[in-house]
């Protein structure tokens, strides 16, 4: 029996090696197609190792791929799930800058706090509480004291990081989607007998408020609309 799973456990380092092979192997093709301009091709090889092996680097060359070949809204979509993985890469940020400055995506967040992710958030609201609980135990712990500039600064730590905190975790509980379709029509319903309500360009970012069917209801913050329009134009980040 113990001969067995030794072997079962070789087996499967064996296809373990194989699989990271592989993924090198495609990875590196998808590279070389891409340095030589061959974007379709490049995009191919980048996009067969999506399902198994989704990483920042990754997706940041399928959105470079894409932009290349001029769909921007998947391009965004692409560089926008690389950022999730990795949120404090400068590559990707300024390429999602680019691309917002290319249809005018005026950003909700800027500067550190767009780069700032639910688990940082959490980290920092944490940290803070500890802090705040080491001066507060001064007072208790020791005859001394407690200092008044560092209870105010804790204080206003907690309040800080309390409020980033639900920022981002309001922020993670929406469902934000990019136009893939350039000139999306938006609709007043979810169907073609309604009006077109306006139009958005590709790369687009929404928020996804319902479904009814083959249509979806979205949001645009930065311009205060909503409206319906079809979900093959659009892909979830």
């Amino acid at each position: 029996m113990k001969k067995i799973i030794i072997f079962l456990f070789m087996v499967t380092d064996l296809f373990s090696v194989l699989f990271a092979v592989q993924e090198d192997k495609n990875f590196l093709s998808g590279c070389n197609f891409y340095e030589n301009a061959e974007y379709e091709k490049a995009l191919e090889m980048f996009k067969s190792l999506e399902k198994d092996y989704p990483t920042a680097n990754l997706y940041y060359n399928i959105a470079n791929s894409y932009y290349r070949l001029g769909k921007i809204g998947y391009a965004l979509l692409y560089y926008e799930k690389a950022k999730k993985l990795s949120p404090f890469d400068e590559d990707i940020g300024f390429n999602i800058k680019i691309i917002s400055g290319m249809i005018k995506e005026d950003e909700n967040e800027k500067g550190l706090l767009a780069n700032i992710d639910m688990g940082a958030a959490r980290l920092l609201f944490s940290l803070s509480i500890f802090f705040f609980a080491g001066i507060i135990s001064i007072k208790f712990l020791s005859s001394r004291k407690i200092l008044f500039w560092p209870f105010v600064v804790s204080s206003l730590a907690v309040i800080l990081f309390l409020s980033l905190y639900f920022l981002k975790y309001r922020g993670q509980c929406e469902t934000i989607a990019v136009v893939i379709k350039n000139d999306a029509e938006i609709r007043s319903g979810p169907n073609d007998n309604f009006k077109v309500s306006f139009t958005l360009p590709e790369g687009k970012k929404v928020n996804v408020l319902s479904k009814s069917g083959d249509w979806t209801e979205i949001g645009v913050k930065s311009m205060g609309l909503r409206g319906w329009l079809e979900t093959k134009n659009i892909e979830i980040i």
